[in-house]
């Protein structure tokens, strides 16, 4: 057998494999015995008849059958001989048995790249200083009362900004009845008893909040809605509606007079107690918060100091996954099929660069691990198999259980491989601290 290797890319390979005259007569002999061993042919006892009767009975399985022995042999030996590792198997040309002539075909697969590593012990980082300011600590704590409010009827006053009315509404929009324009979200035409809360943000109507302001209770108002461009229901979007509102109720917002009903929660006794509580969980939520993002400048970095290109068939899979999922949250949220499908040109190319530097780093971090002799250990894999089951709700031995049936163990422990590049990188990168910048 020859093989000639072509390269058709930096990860893509072309095998043109030749089995000469003298190898396919071979094999045509060995088997043409066994096809005569079992031939049943009328007139003979089973393996009895002539060999020439047999090949003429049994031409076109003898053919197809040492066609495929051979490809699949001269495959194999040619993977072995030039020691690759295949990453996908792309294409095999047709190869046709001949008697007495030689037999060739060529294999197209792509392979894993070969590149060089960046110095990447020591790099330079630039993160930013961890501080948990008061202000933060009275703004959650404020929050947390915030959430624990109860409303209650109030009388003798106009609407203000945070109550929470119930009215009732009509909206018409070009001499028509908003419920007529979108009859499938009726609530957007009329509604009556309706409660909602007088403010700017996460309105079902944009702006009917604040055209409340100040109105008593049985007072009818006139607001004018306008639905931005981008409004979920098509039929609406960039239009003006006027609404006809009449507030029925009113109720304010009261907040518990103290931090008391915080204190068991939290495990506190105090208010002292209870604040340095707070401060704990938000230093820990922040020092997480800027693990993430230093792993991630060390991610980026290792990205901008590598050349290296990737197998296109890996790129193509996770393009297609990402896609996937870009599309499935969008129809989650509501978007229609068609507003997707005039994007999908756009997403197709995110989805893309995103799956490109996601594959570019698995690479690199993999020959990082390599290079250091990284393993997981038994109990590495058995704590994120723990984390898994405890998401999940299963237990450990169900979790490891269906990874294994779906064949997603191996691919579990190289993840956690390459979790242990990139904490090696981070950990041996010099980063220089600065001062997070003041909020307005």
């Amino acid at each position: 057998m020859k093989c000639t290797i072509e390269e058709l890319g930096s990860c893509r390979k072309k095998l043109n494999i030749e089995f000469s005259a003298e190898e396919t007569s071979s094999e045509f002999n060995t088997t043409l015995k066994s096809f005569t061993k079992a031939a049943r042919i009328p007139g003979f006892r089973p393996g009895r008849a002539p060999a020439a009767m047999v090949q003429r009975h049994y031409g076109k399985e003898i053919a197809e059958e040492i066609r495929d022995r051979l490809v699949a042999r001269g495959y194999h030996d040619a993977i072995a001989e030039h020691k690759l590792d295949v990453v996908e198997l792309l294409d095999v040309t047709d190869a046709h048995f001949v008697l007495n002539q030689p037999l060739a075909f060529s294999v197209t697969l792509d392979v894993p790249p070969q590149f060089d590593l960046p110095a990447y012990k020591g790099i330079a980082l630039t993160g930013t200083k961890v501080i948990v300011r008061d202000d933060e600590v009275e703004g959650t704590l404020k929050g947390m009362l915030e959430r624990q409010a109860k409303f209650e009827d109030v009388t003798g006053r106009a609407v203000q900004k945070g109550d929470l009315v119930q009215v009732d509404y009509v909206g018409m929009s070009d001499g028509k009845p908003v419920a007529e324009i979108a009859p499938e979200a009726a609530g957007l035409g009329k509604m009556d008893g309706y409660w909602m809360l007088v403010e700017d943000e996460h309105a079902l109507l944009p702006g009917l909040g604040a055209a409340l302001i100040g109105a008593t209770m049985g007072e009818t108002k006139q607001a004018e809605v306008k639905f931005p461009a981008d409004f979920s229901r098509k039929e609406l979007a960039g239009k003006s509606a006027q609404y006809t509102v009449t507030v029925k109720a009113i109720r304010e917002r009261k907040l518990p007079a103290n931090y008391e009903s915080l204190f068991k929660p939290f495990g506190a006794e105090n208010e002292e107690q209870l604040r340095a509580r707070i401060r704990k969980d938000l230093q820990a939520l922040k020092d997480n918060q800027e693990q993430r993002q230093r792993r991630d400048a060390a991610a980026q970095w290792l990205l901008a100091n590598t050349k290296v290109e990737v197998p296109e068939s890996v790129v193509q899979r996770e393009t297609q996954s990402n896609v996937y999922d870009v599309v499935s949250q969008n129809m989650r949220r509501g978007i229609a099929k068609e507003e997707i499908e005039t994007h999908r040109g756009e997403i197709f190319e995110a989805a893309k660069r995103t799956a490109t530097g996601d594959v570019r780093l698995r690479y690199i971090l993999h020959k990082i691990a390599d290079a250091e002799s990284m393993d997981v250990s038994a109990a590495e894999l058995d704590a994120e198999i723990q984390k898994i089951a405890t998401q999940s709700r299963m237990t450990p031995q169900q979790a490891r259980s269906q990874l294994q049936k779906n064949e997603r163990l191996e691919a579990l422990r190289e993840a956690l491989r390459r979790d242990k590049s990139l904490d090696l990188v981070l950990a041996q990168a010099v980063v220089t601290e600065v001062e997070a910048p003041e909020k307005k």
